[in-house]
């Protein structure tokens, strides 16, 4: 070939920066092959990484409660190796995965009554890493009296097991939001293993345009059709650049739909009703699951979550207490058929590569509450706001903004002048949820409510 010099260059074509320069080229795939490194400040989770040390920041669920039984269990939790027993008190203790003596693994450990025995040679650790007994040893052994066993705090709570994996002079009390122990709901825990990065499966949470397209137009409808309708999208700051919101409003016949969905750094998002869009009006409808992300490490993650069964935020029934999970798409448990023919969200998440290359993505318009989150990540981990750790208590719950609101408001002009009318609703909504901050309890949810009510006027 003419046109090709011996040590692979070629003549009379343009320079290969050139042609990168132009990103219309067709069939130029040779100049896109390239992948860069993937943004590691907010994906690499381990020891000594900027977002693996915010995480360690806050409590994070680890396992279900039902995995505890007679067994210890192996964890990975941000980088680390660790496993979580029940000792025969009932107290969960959350220890590094290697005995302190000879680094055997205490997954093989014997449970007792009062902590967990190494297999190898006999050493008893405590749930707080106390070591009770080297039978090997001298009864004058010093061992017992001058090492402990690396622990983690450990809080159980609705079906989940929380640890706190942070600097123990910084241990946060464990968090408590409105959500949580409202009367008459049942809790359900589940877990879903995502063998790709956290942060591509959580930054989701703020991409409300997928659900019109993966959900419902392009592979569903996975949710009701009315999440076909493209909404008018807006995305804003809350608790100080520590959480951050999405608002979606959408036409459905002579309704607006305002749907708010909260997310709280580094990795806790609350999803609102799956079934807020078929009654004639609805003010201040709660959240009906709660997420968290949890790193592994930075290839894979569990998303660990409870679901809330009531009667306000499914009023007809329609979620089964026995298939927490039964969303399509959002486990892999399905055949490579299935999923190529109905495509859901774990097939999303999981083949962006194991780490997604932010550099290779061209953001839209649509991609405003994904580009906010990375920056409100981003300067957190840098210390550029102040990390909200105390989440609120027992006797102060932290106030959240996950709700959907329907009102009968018949369309408005123009298919332009309508959305904006809708638009100007959402930043309403908002603004009614944010003057209930006022208030807690049933009495910010009755103010909200009876506020939200005068809106269409």
């Amino acid at each position: 070939m003419s046109d090709v010099l011996d040590k692979g260059t070629t003549r009379d074509r343009p320079a290969a920066s050139a042609w990168k320069r132009d990103r219309r080229q067709l069939y130029g795939g040779y100049f896109k092959r390239d992948v860069p490194s993937e943004d590691a400040e907010l994906t690499h989770v381990g020891p000594g990484t900027a977002c693996g040390e915010f995480m360690r920041r806050f409590w994070q669920p680890v396992l279900l409660s039902e995995e505890l039984n007679d067994f210890a269990v192996a964890l990975r939790i941000l980088g680390e190796d660790l496993v979580a027993f029940r000792d025969r008190g009932g107290r969960v203790g959350v220890l590094h995965k290697h005995c302190s003596h000879r680094a055997a693994s205490l997954e093989f450990g014997i449970i007792e009554g009062q902590g967990l025995r190494c297999c190898y040679h006999g050493w008893l650790y405590g749930v707080d890493g106390e070591i009770l007994d080297t039978p090997g040893e001298p009864s004058d052994s010093p061992i017992k009296d001058t090492l402990s066993h690396g622990a983690y705090p450990v809080v159980e709570k609705n079906g989940l097991v929380f640890a706190y994996l942070g600097p123990p002079d910084d241990q946060p009390v464990f968090p408590v939001k409105d959500t949580d122990d409202t009367p008459d709901n049942l809790i359900k825990a589940f877990s879903t293993f995502i063998p790709a990065n956290w942060l591509q499966q959580h930054e989701n949470n703020m991409d409300p345009a997928h659900s019109v397209f993966l959900h419902t137009r392009a592979a569903g409808p996975q949710f009701t059709p009315v999440f076909g309708e493209m909404p008018v999208l807006e995305f804003q700051e809350t608790n100080n650049g520590n959480s951050m919101i999405y608002i979606a409003s959408r036409r459905v016949d002579d309704h607006v739909w305002v749907r708010t969905f909260q997310t709280l750094l580094p990795n806790h998002s609350m999803a609102p009703s799956f079934w807020a869009h078929d009654e004639d009006e609805v003010f201040f409808r709660r959240v009906c699951m709660d997420r968290w992300s949890v790193p592994h490490d930075d290839e894979s993650h569990t998303v660990f979550a409870w679901r809330h069964f009531n009667d306000r935020v499914d009023p007809h029934g329609a979620g089964d207490p026995e298939k927490v999970d039964s969303i399509i798409g959002q486990t892999g448990d399905r055949t490579y058929a299935e999923r190529q023919c109905e495509p859901g969200d774990w097939d999303v998440w999981v083949s962006q590569r194991p780490i997604a290359v932010h550099a290779k993505e061209n953001l839209g318009t649509t991609d405003g509450g994904v580009a906010m989150f990375r920056r409100i990540l981003r300067s957190a981990l840098r210390a550029e706001t102040s990390p909200m750790t105390r989440l609120g208590d027992a006797a102060h719950p932290l106030n959240t903004y996950s709700q959907d609101t329907i009102l009968r408001i018949p369309r408005h002009g123009s298919e332009a002048e309508d959305r904006e009318m809708m638009r100007l609703l959402g930043r309403k909504v908002v603004d009614v949820l944010f003057e209930g901050d006022a208030y807690s309890g049933d009495t910010r949810e009755a103010f909200i409510h009876d506020r939200l009510a005068t809106l269409k006027q």
